[in-house]
């Protein structure tokens, strides 16, 4: 089973398109489990137990765990041995590397950490991507619009798709309202360009997105340019604030699938000390509900 078939089989037995993420932060734990780097893996397993049956993947952010040095490294794996067999983890590492460099980190991150999918940035080109997409059965989340603030600073630029001409063989046009008409040549926005190119990529049907829920019009963009059948990995909702009905009528496909809502904070430290671990699941599991039933909406 590849990682789609697994992505897809659990969100449809748990009926879910959630996905937890578990970045521990011990500033924010219930005093009683403690503040040390043994507390993390507690944390992790309370929170899987609370919702492995309310979610269609885990997304471990590798920061939270470096940060640790080699027992935070020790406790990313364990955690990912927590998670259900049929649930997959995406590992949140955004790497992006030369082809040799890469192929390193493509066997830490799916031969000794054991992830079922890693996030990359496409900055270096396809051969930077290209020792993850030789996993076959693995996926790999091409970072394609980001949810924080300054992700325009790159990524909403304008790009030439064509070739541009030689200065012998412009010929401005009369009536062009922008430069790249003036000059008859093709623009897109860089985004979009990384989308078009993540499809021609997934010649094994292994890549998705990452697409924020900060930007709803940019992620309608971003479908349909990708297709039907790519999965895109949404950040941004609940904390940093996200739209969670436009990110999925934007994101999912024709049938109400393959937009996988990341949700971290909102859930995880749901409900405070108090009520640890009960506020977790039922965070989770207003989430579940509300995802289900605008995706129903949808649907109809």
């Amino acid at each position: 089973m590849n990682f789609k078939e697994k992505l897809l089989t659990a969100a449809h037995a748990n009926k879910s398109w959630l996905c937890v993420g578990l970045d521990p932060d011990i500033s924010q734990f219930p005093e009683k489990i403690g503040r040390d780097a043994g507390s993390i893996l507690e944390f992790n397993g309370a929170v899987i137990e609370a919702t492995s049956d309310l979610v269609c993947a885990y997304k471990p952010n590798a920061a939270f765990y470096e940060a640790w040095g080699a027992r935070g490294w020790e406790i990313l794996v364990e955690t990912v041995k927590l998670v259900p067999k049929n649930i997959p983890v995406i590992l949140d590492c955004k790497r992006g590397d030369i082809g040799n460099t890469a192929r390193m980190y493509a066997a830490s991150a799916f031969e000794a950490v054991g992830a079922d999918a890693v996030t990359l940035s496409p900055y270096l080109g396809r051969d930077s991507l290209e020792p993850f997409l030789c996993y076959r059965d693995k996926g790999v989340f091409i970072l394609c619009l980001t949810s924080n603030s300054s992700s325009a600073d790159l990524q909403k630029k304008i790009v030439l798709i064509d070739e541009p001409p030689s200065v012998g063989a412009m010929t401005p046009q009369s009536k062009a309202r922008t430069l790249a008409e003036f000059f008859n040549v093709s623009t897109v926005e860089l985004y979009l360009y990384v989308a078009r190119l993540a499809r021609q990529w997934n010649e094994g049907d292994n890549i998705g997105l990452v697409v924020g829920a900060t930007s709803p019009l940019q992620l309608e963009k971003v479908r349909k340019e990708a297709g039907q059948e790519m999965p895109i990995l949404i950040p941004g909702v609940g904390a940093q604030g996200g739209d969670l009905e436009s990110a999925l009528e934007n994101g999912s496909n024709g049938r109400g699938e393959l937009a996988i809502i990341n949700v971290a904070r909102s859930i995880i430290y749901a409900g405070g000390v108090k009520e640890y671990p009960g506020g977790i699941r039922r965070a989770a599991e207003r989430y579940r509900e509300t995802i289900e039933n605008i995706l129903n909406k949808k649907k109809r």
